[in-house]
């Protein structure tokens, strides 16, 4: 039987924080799969990373839809082991909890929670099995701090922080890292684009913010980065 190819699989693949994140990796020769509704930014983005493109395969999902995640893990599973997970797709509203519509919560709760809770189903047995696994949940400070206009965003992500650690708890003798990660603001499409064009300046990039995640997960020996909590200098918007 031919040997799994060890692979780090990032939803939300072709934008932001997850792109960064697909190029810090494949350019430090990590095996990627990037997952993401946008095919042409996942093409221009293996790409752009050139000789290290051998690095980066991609699937086109929208992890939304459970059929989806079902199809795309099945493909993955045949072929990878998945050592480290980086559940880093998110969407928002930015619309006040009585204006939102149920569609549109439906949405966020399946792409923010949900499709994570399933794709952790999906490969933490394989990690246990083989005493090796990472799982990097890229929440935010609306973890940390009340937001208003964002109260369906931050009922998913601290529903997926409080998923993750019992997660950790439960599984402390099976040498997973869950690491979470809660980045302030970064400018990435996930903001309107008149807030992008009031705020850039203060904001975080992506690299950045990518770069310090992937030294958090090579922290090598017994010890794992739980939490990680990233801001502007200048604080929150």
């Amino acid at each position: 039987m031919e040997e799994k190819i060890n692979s780090v699989l990032i939803t939300g693949a072709s934008s932001g924080i997850g792109k960064a994140l697909v190029e810090v990796f494949a350019n430090n020769a990590y095996h990627v799969i990037g997952i993401s509704r946008r095919e042409k930014n996942l093409i221009d983005l293996k790409k752009s990373l050139g000789e290290n493109e051998k690095y980066f395969d991609y699937l086109v999902a929208d992890i939304s839809e459970r059929n989806q995640i079902e199809e795309i893990c099945d493909n993955i599973s045949s072929k990878y082991f998945v050592h480290c997970l980086i559940n880093n797709a998110g969407i928002s509203s930015f619309k006040s909890a009585i204006d939102d519509t149920i569609d549109e919560i439906e949405k966020i709760i399946k792409t923010n929670l949900f499709a994570p809770i399933y794709l952790i189903k999906k490969f933490l047995p394989e990690m246990i099995l083989k005493k090796d696994g990472t799982i990097i949940n890229i929440l935010s400070v609306v973890n940390k701090k009340i937001f208003t206009n964002s109260s369906i965003y931050s009922a998913s992500k601290t529903g997926l922080e409080s998923f993750s650690k019992v997660l950790r708890e439960e599984h402390r003798n099976d040498n997973i890292k869950i690491i979470n990660v809660f980045p302030g603001a970064t400018a990435t499409e996930i903001w309107p684009s008149k807030a992008l064009e009031k705020y850039s300046s203060k904001m975080m990039d992506s690299k950045s913010v990518a770069n310090i995640i992937f030294q958090a997960f090579e922290q090598k020996g017994n010890l794992s980065v739980e939490e990680l909590v990233i801001r502007p200098i200048t604080g929150d918007l």
